[in-house]
């Protein structure tokens, strides 16, 4: 099942109170520092060594159980080290993005996707994703000005790709969002 238009304006919300709080400025900027971002929020980012067909895991734990184990961090994002920086960029947001959407307070939390095909969780931390490291304000501003100057789609989309630092598919998938 996909997202309805509700979730997704519900989910961009909720990415543009993060993102404020963060001291983000969509009239102003463009790219999103996630590792800065996850780790002001508490999280450790950290490459991992995982098989190929892994991008990447989330685990939490209670801050109880947290306090227990000194010098522990309760929130960890690890990354597949092989994958491209783009990629990288988009499994640590996409992670992240379960942490808010499907994390129980209270409760162990790990992630890490195995099996083929996407879900319903994964399809909402993607967009989630996509919504985080390539905000709709400055998004279809960048967009916009791209499409006025006369750049054709793939050109656009390879611009939008370099700035934000994300797949070229995961723009492609965004202008059809924004538009």
């Amino acid at each position: 099942m996909r997202l309805n238009y509700m979730e997704k304006q519900q989910i961009e919300t909720q990415v543009d109170i993060l993102l404020e709080g963060y001291g983000y400025n969509p009239d102003k900027d463009d790219y999103v520092n996630i590792v800065d971002f996850v780790q002001h929020l508490g999280f450790i980012v950290g490459n991992a060594k995982l098989d190929d067909s892994e991008d990447g895991f989330l685990a939490i734990q209670t801050s109880d159980m947290a306090k227990d184990r000194d010098g522990m961090n309760d929130k960890i994002i690890g990354v597949n080290a092989k994958r491209s920086l783009d990629w990288k960029r988009f499994i640590i947001a996409h992670e992240f993005a379960h942490s808010v959407l499907h994390y129980e307070a209270g409760k162990i939390y790990l992630h890490r996707e195995r099996k083929k095909g996407k879900d319903d969780k994964e399809n909402d931390a993607d967009y989630f994703a996509a919504a985080l490291l390539m905000p709709r304000k400055s998004f279809k501003r960048l967009y916009d000005k791209f499409k006025q100057d006369g750049f054709n789609d793939t050109a656009i989309s390879l611009q939008l790709a370099s700035i934000f630092k994300v797949p070229f598919d995961s723009v492609q998938r965004r202008i059809t969002e924004v538009s």
